[in-house]
């Protein structure tokens, strides 16, 4: 059986997102301001969710956007990948629009 040479192994070290970093992709997706109505922090001090709310420019409008960082969280949340996922919300009806942004290779595609 061959060793295997610890150099042709190649280590991915996953990018974690600072909760700036997260905060300036949910202030482009606002387009401006938008309020902080859930925040989770792991047992190393890292963001793994956020939960934002933007009032819309109807009555009764309202978008939600939330980022959850790829792994198994504490709260029992999961996600298989870091993003940001919407929900459009009218006169108390919700429309899922799904990942908005999402972090691929350490860079956020929106």
């Amino acid at each position: 059986m061959g060793e295997i040479n610890p150099d042709s192994v190649e280590q991915k070290v996953e990018h974690i997102p600072t909760p700036e970093e997260i905060r300036e992709i949910i202030r482009q997706m606002a387009k401006g301001e938008y309020s902080e109505t859930r925040r989770c922090i792991d047992d190393k001090g890292n963001l793994y969710r956020l939960d934002a709310i933007v009032v819309g420019v109807n009555k009764g409008e309202f978008l939600e956007l939330y980022y959850i960082r790829k792994g198994v969280h504490p709260n029992g949340d999961q996600s298989a990948e870091t993003e940001i996922h919407s929900i459009h919300t009218k006169d108390g009806s919700y429309v899922s629009a799904g990942p908005q942004a999402s972090l691929v290779n350490g860079n956020w595609v929106l």
